[in-house]
Formats: C-alpha cells, structure tokens, sequence
C-alpha cells in the first residue's frame, strides 16, 4: 500500500471524529488536510500545490512521505496525484445528513433562512455523489457507514493492519433538533432533491459487509482509466481521458438520456494536464459543442464514458441547462 492514505471527508458524515482518530494514530505531523484556501486547516504542503502556486509535482514527491490525506474536496482531485494510495470514506443517511449540516450552519455560520431555503439550494444537495466524483462505494478501497461508525472503525483498523483509537466529536450536540425543524413534507422533497445520494447510501449499505477485510489497491477501472468532464460552458462540453493500458488516445461516448449520440477521439493539446504532469504529452483532451449532439434541450441527461461502458468520466452526467 503507499501512503497517504485519502479520506474524502463529506460534510457531516462523521469526518471530523475519524479525522482525529488518524490525527492520534499518526501524529498531527503525518496528516496532510485541503480545507480549501480560506481555511487556517489547510496545510501548506497542499496550500502550495493548489492555491499560493501551482506545484502539483511537488506534492506528489512529498506527499508519499505523509501517512493520511483529508479533507472537502471530490474523488477527481487527488486520486491522478496519488494513483495508488487507497480512498476511503464514510456514507450517511441523506436526509439525517442535510438537516444535521443545516443545523451546523444555522449555529456556525449564521445561515439566518429556515430548513427549506437551505436544502433546495443546489449547493447543498447531493453532496455524497458530487464528493464521489461519478464513482460508486466499489471503485473506493474502504467505506465505512457512519450510523454503523465503530463497526466500521474496527473494519478499518483490521484492512489496513492500524489501531487508529475510537473518537466521537459531535455526536448528540444537536440531538433531538432534526424532528423540531423539519416536517414529514419537508422530510420526503429532501429525499426527492437528494435521490443521488439516496441511491449512493443504499449501495453503500448493502456493501458494507461485502468488503475484504485485506487490504487492496484499489480504484479498479480507474486504475486503467482517468479522466473529467468540465461544465456546459458557452454551448460547449471540454473534458479529457487517458486510457494507460494504451499508447492510442482514449475515446469516449457521448450519450444523451441514455442514447449514443456521439463517439469522441480524445487527443487534443491540455496544457494545462501537462504542466501538472497528469498527462506526459497533454494531448488526451476533448471539445464538443451541443449543436454536434443533436436535438438537446434544456434538463436532458448527457452522459460520458469510455467507449467499452466501463468508466464515467468524473462530474459525469451533465445536466442541460435552462
């Protein structure tokens, strides 16, 4: 196994316990944190490579020399910097987990809206499945479930041979006040906004006890392929993939509501992979404009894989906008 090992930390999935369990395992110093530029968490090592400058290749010299990696941020960043360093992660009920962050903001971040006006705001939907990146709790190396957080803790410590200590950080601070703001209506459209991570929990859940409790490299497709998909942009949909079981470029398959519209050579020039040393010649990106694609109209589905099915670009699928 190399280090670090990457813990998708999704808000309010008991993140900030197990942070600190690996804190007290490996020694503050061990453990690399991406809070993102405006936090004092972030640490510099990572504050270096993506926000002060941009110097990626360091971190992945130095980062081998860590012991664990955490933090908000999506599956796609770090996983080409450290291709085989395992992922981990938790899953929550979403429901318990939009209104637990809510209440978060409302007492440290004073959200003055109500409970309504907190979760129909895009931003805090779906943040398990936005966190994953496209991916399924099988393509990660561990996930733990945190309504099951010591059951998981031990999964863990007996995967990867660690004896990281059972902490529990805010737990119960808010108990008894999800019932008190939200009612059954509000309860069943914060399951109807969140169906993504609804799904996502569901298959977390039943593969829970399915995982081998040896440790394992894994990513599996991902290990042959990488690759994203930006946003819509002016009409336009630019993203890149490698396929490093060949020296051809990848291609991939455009899709719309679940139709093949489009196949896509991806090999043209992304500087900006190849400075940040993703790619060694930076030819494994793609442009398409949506006139290409045919008939699409707002709310339609566009999805992008590699040409056998086997991978979904991360930030894949795209929705049309309005």
């Amino acid at each position: 196994m190399q280090f670090p090992i990457i813990y998708l930390h999704i808000p309010k999935t008991a993140g900030t316990s197990f942070r600190k369990s690996a804190e007290q395992y490996f020694g503050p110093d061990q453990v690399l944190n991406d809070y993102g530029d405006k936090s004092a968490s972030t640490s510099e090592d990572i504050r270096s490579a993506f926000y002060d400058s941009d110097d990626v290749a360091k971190l992945r010299q130095t980062g081998v020399e860590h012991k664990f990696l955490t933090g908000h941020f999506t599956l796609a960043k770090y996983r080409e910097i450290f291709p085989d360093s395992p992922v981990v992660t938790f899953f929550r009920n979403p429901v318990d987990r939009v209104i637990s962050e809510y209440i978060h903001f409302a007492s440290h971040y004073d959200f003055e809206g109500d409970l309504r006006e907190f979760y129909t705001r895009p931003h805090f939907q779906n943040r398990q499945h936005t966190s994953m990146a496209g991916c399924v709790p099988e393509d990660l190396d561990f996930f733990g479930i945190t309504e099951d957080y010591q059951s998981s803790l031990e999964k863990f410590n007996q995967r990867y041979g660690t004896n990281l200590p059972l902490v529990r950080l805010n737990v119960g601070k808010y108990k008894g006040l999800a019932d008190s703001v939200a009612t059954e209506a509000e309860l069943e459209e914060i399951a109807e906004l969140n169906q993504k991570d609804v799904e996502l929990y569901h298959a977390a859940v039943e593969g829970f006890n399915a995982q081998s409790t040896i440790g394992e490299r894994g990513f599996k497709t991902m290990k042959r392929f990488c690759g994203s998909v930006g946003r819509i942009k002016e009409g336009r949909v630019i993203g890149w993939t490698v396929d490093r079981e060949s020296s051809e470029p990848a291609q991939v398959e455009v899709t719309i509501n679940g139709n093949v519209r489009k196949q896509v050579t991806a090999d043209l020039f992304r500087e900006d992979l190849q400075r940040k040393g993703l790619h060694v010649s930076g030819n494994c990106g793609f442009s398409l404009s949506l006139d290409e694609l045919g008939s699409v109209v707002p709310g339609d589905r566009i999805s992008i894989r590699t040409i056998d099915g086997k991978f979904e670009l991360a930030n894949s699928p795209l929705i049309v906008p309005g």
